[in-house]
């Protein structure tokens, strides 16, 4: 008798592991018998109805589809009790009820974007290029009451490239989640397995990741004091996109200043710096056009380019249009600092 499997998701993260769900169901002998997913969002000017990510997809695969406002309300309770379930499967949702988690037989299974134990929590994949990771991934396990650290079933690893922005990431972890979520069908309806109990994490900096707020994308100029190159480098990757939000002073030759909100959306390019772009200040953005119109972002002896910025409520742009755009004198350098 074939097995009754549910899926729980919500953005475009989780399509491919629906996907992988859906293609799956003959070979590995059982049932997709619908997906649970986010009610409509109404937004934009014309406030309409917004559908997520999951429910478009479940529409053109022709699948049930239940959006229930509260997963402990009766009415949707007792659809679940009809569908006789055997697996739950959950990516990218929000937290199950115990009275959902409990319901199938076999129990509920969660695919998480990270090398668990590290990184629990709702950004595992921007808090991985933050810190400086040199690997991360995914992992399957079972849902207890306690967000993310259920038993292991399966892990698959992947090397972050040095150059790698959050999106990135993102999608190449969502490439591999079809392989890895129909592995883990395949184990646990096999039933020859053993659940990996998760361990003590042993750098707190890694534990937990914390959900992206709007005012992480904003910063200052103490920020800049704060941390080092690298650090600074890290994190814009780790929050692009959309990129991070910061105040700049261009400082003209011709003692004109002009202030400007910008939001950099992707840098590349770390290395080591020639003598002639030797700066002594962190805390500031330089434009030399002895390198190609770069934006480089120094400490004096290391530097990174800022590949693409927006300005405030303005198209994306290249770093040389900013600079053919904004910057006056093009023969000398020019200095950028940022400011409060």
């Amino acid at each position: 008798m074939k097995k009754n499997i549910l899926f729980c998701g919500t953005p475009f993260f989780a399509v491919a592991s629906l996907m992988s769900l859906f293609k799956h169901q003959n070979e590995l002998n059982y049932l997709l018998r619908g997906v649970v997913t986010i009610p409509d969002k109404i937004a934009g000017r014309g406030q309409k109805a917004r559908e997520s990510a999951i429910k478009k997809e479940a529409k053109r695969l022709q699948l049930p589809i239940f959006t229930p406002k509260d997963l402990s309300e009766r009415k949707f309770m007792n659809e679940i009790e009809k569908l006789n379930l055997d697996l739950i499967i959950v990516v990218a949702f929000k937290k199950l009820p115990k009275l959902l988690f409990e319901k199938p037989k076999i129990g509920t299974i969660n695919l998480h974007a990270s090398l668990l134990p590290k990184y629990k929590g709702a950004a595992p994949i921007n808090w991985a290029i933050i810190n400086g990771e040199k690997d991360t991934g995914l992992t399957t396990f079972f849902i207890n009451e306690v967000i993310d650290a259920g038993d292991i079933i399966l892990q698959s690893s992947i090397n972050i490239n040095h150059e790698w922005h959050a999106n990135e990431l993102h999608d190449a972890l969502m490439n591999n989640s079809d392989e890895i979520i129909k592995k883990t069908i395949k184990t646990v309806l096999s039933g020859c397995y053993k659940r990996q109990i998760q361990t003590k994490v042993i750098n707190p900096a890694t534990e937990y990741a914390r959900k992206i707020k709007k005012s992480d994308l904003i910063i200052d100029n103490l920020f800049w004091q704060k941390k080092t190159l690298q650090e600074i480098y890290n994190f814009m990757k780790g929050m692009s996109p959309p990129g991070i939000r910061v105040r700049i002073l261009i400082q003209k030759n011709n003692n004109e200043n002009m202030k400007k909100n910008i939001i950099i959306t992707r840098v590349g390019d770390y290395k080591t710096i020639s003598p002639s772009l030797n700066r002594s200040k962190i805390d500031s953005i330089y434009i030399d056009t002895a390198y190609k119109n770069q934006i480089i972002v120094t400490n004096g002896s290391e530097s990174f380019n800022i590949k693409k910025l927006k300005t405030e409520n303005g198209k994306e742009l290249s770093s040389q249009d900013f600079y053919n755009g904004f910057i006056k004198n093009k023969n000398t350098s020019n200095q950028i600092s940022i400011c409060k």
